[in-house]
């Protein structure tokens, strides 16, 4: 991040203490929310939204921007890797390993038959 947005070193000391911050956070988040995962995610994109603001009071406009930019990039590669990753192991997972079954009714049939498939 350093070297893609040129930061000086006060605005390198300050995203460090940032992001070393917010690690921390998420952590402590995933212990909370252990395998409750829209728990997680809702918490998760507030943090993260939290984590711009701040980043955007440290960065210039430009720097920010920039940011952003890198930002979506990475989330696109990441959706990209998961969906091939979901290709290569046969689909949708229910959550448990097995690929999820869902039937003309929309009913999980793949983990028992929870309510998050319908």
């Amino acid at each position: 991040m350093k070297t893609e947005l040129k930061l000086n070193e006060q605005q390198e000391k300050q995203v460090k203490n940032l992001l070393t911050e917010n690690f921390k956070q998420r952590g402590e988040l995933m212990k909370k929310y252990q395998g409750q995962r829209d728990s997680v995610m809702v918490n998760m994109k507030k943090m993260e939204e939290q984590q711009n603001l701040s980043l955007k009071k440290i960065l210039t406009e430009e720097q920010y921007k920039t940011y952003l930019t890198n930002q979506e990039k990475r989330k696109q590669e990441m959706e990209k890797r998961r969906k091939e990753m979901m290709d290569k192991r046969g689909g949708q997972r229910d959550g448990h390993g097995d690929p999820a079954t869902v039937n003309e009714d929309h009913e999980c049939t793949g983990c028992g038959g929870c309510d998050k498939h319908k």
